[in-house]
């Protein structure tokens, strides 16, 4: 199959690759790609994001992003292993869903989440904002959310110092608008295959 759109449909063998350009006060800041890979029972998702704010020449804000993330095929997350770089400080987290929950670490410290977590990366995918925990995998941080669905159909995500607006073409993100500490950033699908 040369495109999954929903996720009833089989993803291809090779895999299912997006990818979205990531814009700030309307510039081009970066980009992020992720690649869902069918890997027996469970789905393997790679994320890559890489971005930079630049004001008058001066780096503002950086970020390099990488993790592997991998799903049961009801989408429910059983493990992650991420990490990031912001402003040059670094943030490593691993963790797997258990019987008490979902427990992760990060930097060393353990932390427990409800076993229906998602990830701030996973808002690729239209069944993640009607989940209520998500970790910030950026941050290392445990949010709470909640959502509706707006009249044209795009999903509104709230959360404590947080806001987000998805719009999905079948099961996948088109464009995602997400606003933290008062800056929003775009993300515009620009391919998958």
């Amino acid at each position: 199959m040369a495109n999954a759109v929903n996720l009833s449909e089989p993803l291809p063998a090779g895999g299912l690759v997006l990818k979205y350009d990531i814009y700030y006060k309307g510039d081009k800041v970066g980009e992020h790609q992720m690649k869902a890979v069918p890997e027996g029972e469970l789905i393997r998702l790679e994320h890559s994001r890489k971005l930079e704010v630049r004001v008058a020449f001066i780096t503002a804000f950086s970020e390099s992003h990488q993790s592997t993330e991998w799903w049961n095929k009801s989408v429910q997350l059983q493990k992650i292993s991420a990490k990031t770089q912001v402003n040059g400080k670094e943030l490593d987290i691993s963790g797997a869903n258990s019987p008490r929950g979902f427990v992760y670490v990060v930097d060393g410290v353990q932390q427990l989440a409800p076993a229906d977590v998602v990830t701030l990366d996973s808002y690729w995918v239209g069944n993640a904002p009607k989940h209520s925990s998500v970790i910030d995998v950026a941050a290392g941080k445990l949010l709470q959310t909640s959502s509706k669905i707006n009249p044209d159909g795009s999903i509104q995500l709230f959360g404590e110092k947080f806001n987000a607006k998805f719009a999905y073409q079948g099961d996948f993100l088109s464009v995602g608008e997400l606003t933290q500490n008062g800056n929003t950033v775009v993300y515009k699908k620009v391919s998958g295959n």
